[in-house]
């Protein structure tokens, strides 16, 4: 008996009873390790709603969502933080907070930052900035600032296309004060420049070996400017 859209019926079984395998494996030695299986779905013209997606998300433990507008816009990886998810924050955290007091916290306050950008440039775009206020443009470039300096990545650069944890811990500690700064401005064009100019720096960061000379005098320098 065929199931929605003719896919057979025991279609989210099969795809369940697959990636169930990953885990905790015994081995022939009797050691033990663990299994991480990733999987790629690609739904004809990018609908999620069709019924191999849907039986797949509702069993994996995590979703990297890829976007055409971020890859038209060579955001890269263009992996979407606005529809991407995962089930292992907690295990995660527990992992993380050894380097990051309150790791958790401040990942929900990244995404808070994130969803709350995305509103504002929806509004931006119909409005224009002058609709806005100069509280929600900060925000925004706070947004942006997270997505430009921490969520890409060039891939094609020795340093940057790998990243220890403690740099990542580093780089989103400086972030995260970011967000935290109340910062003022007198007008939309005073913050765009002042975290245009942040932004340059925390991209050349990425670039510079991590803990050398250059790294610590470019990091001083970013922290002296944003006073923290």
């Amino acid at each position: 008996i065929p199931g929605e859209e003719a896919f057979p019926a025991y279609l989210s079984s099969r795809i369940a009873a697959f990636y169930e395998r990953a885990g905790v494996v015994g081995l022939k030695d009797n050691k033990f390790g663990s299994l991480t299986i990733g999987g790629a779905v690609s739904p004809a013209g990018g609908n999620f709603e069709e019924p191999v997606t849907q039986a797949t998300l509702s069993v994996v433990g995590a979703f990297w969502g890829l976007s055409r507008d971020r890859s038209d816009a060579r955001k890269y990886p263009a992996i979407d933080p606005l529809i991407s998810w995962t089930k292992y924050l907690d295990i995660a955290s527990k992992e993380l907070s050894q380097y990051s007091d309150s790791w958790q916290r401040k990942v929900k306050k990244a995404q808070k930052i994130l969803f709350k950008g995305n509103e504002i440039l929806k509004r931006m775009e119909v409005i224009g900035e002058e609709g806005i206020s100069i509280e929600d443009m900060i925000i925004y470039l706070k947004a942006e600032l997270y997505d430009m300096c921490f969520l890409q990545q060039n891939s094609f650069d020795p340093v940057d296309s790998v990243c220890s944890i403690t740099r990542s811990i580093l780089m989103f500690d400086i972030l995260q004060k970011i967000f935290d700064k109340d910062f003022k401005f007198d007008s939309s064009d005073d913050a765009r420049n002042f975290f245009l100019d942040i932004q340059n720096d925390l991209k050349n960061l990425n670039y510079l070996v991590f803990e050398s000379s250059e790294f610590k005098q470019l990091l001083e320098r970013i922290k002296n400017k944003l006073n923290i």
